[in-house]
């Protein structure tokens, strides 16, 4: 390795790490609480993103310079409008590439996070990264609408998160049988939100939902201006 190549190594390393401690800060000022050890676990998974990337195009070749100051920040994004205070048995749903809920399980000290993906391209990257967090976070191949992972999971998690999987209306018949009484699915969303929203309310409340509300990322000017939130209760 020629000394150059060390030294623009050592140059992205350090430009992700200032871009970590900048979505961090912004946490701390909305009074999130985080993990001591949050920075560390966060330049890990980072680390372990870019090792993959090549073999699994975790992240587009054109987002993979801005993993830190964009998917990283926009998924962490909803934790302000969640007010996590208590412990969290968290399930990320078809997350193979690990985000959202390995940021979150990294960054929140109350966030225990469990990986559902059914594509095994992806079980050696998922099975690295949660061992990053360690007790913290847990990989499982399978699919979340299957009657075999229904039947180990259901009522187990506080929250579902899903980032860019499907539509609304599906996320709700996978999701709504697994959470917990008093559980909440967070859909990570665009401009077709309301629509989706609309698409999904028959369903919702036939099904024991309670509220649900569509809220914009409140860091959309940072990382990513279309993002809106879905976040769907169910009754306790």
């Amino acid at each position: 390795m020629h000394r150059g190549d060390r030294s623009d190594r050592g140059d992205l390393a350090d430009q992700a790490e200032a871009r970590i401690e900048r979505m961090l800060d912004l946490l701390r000022e909305t009074g999130t609480d985080l993990r001591p050890g949050a920075q560390l676990h966060l330049r890990r998974l980072s680390k372990q993103i870019h090792h993959w990337n090549n073999m699994l195009n975790l992240v587009s070749r054109k987002d993979i310079g801005r993993l830190e100051s964009y998917h990283f920040c926009d998924s962490a994004s909803v934790l302000p409008l969640l007010g996590i205070e208590n412990p969290v048995r968290l399930l990320d749903v078809g997350g193979s590439n690990g985000l959202p809920g390995l940021v979150l399980a990294a960054i929140s000290p109350h966030v225990r996070t469990h990986i559902c993906d059914s594509r095994r391209k992806y079980e050696g990257f998922l099975e690295d990264a949660c061992g990053i967090l360690k007790d913290e976070a847990t990989y499982e191949l399978g699919r979340v609408d299957s009657k075999d992972f229904l039947d180990k999971h259901r009522g187990g998690f506080d929250l579902i998160v899903a980032r860019a999987v499907t539509r609304l209306r599906h996320l709700m018949k996978w999701c709504l049988p697994l959470l917990a009484p008093g559980g909440r699915l967070v859909a990570y969303k665009g401009s077709r939100c309301l629509e989706e929203v609309d698409q999904a309310q028959k369903y919702f409340w036939a099904h024991g939902g309670r509220h649900i509300m569509v809220a914009g990322s409140p860091w959309a000017k940072r990382c990513n201006p279309l993002r809106l939130f879905t976040i769907a209760g169910i009754g306790k």
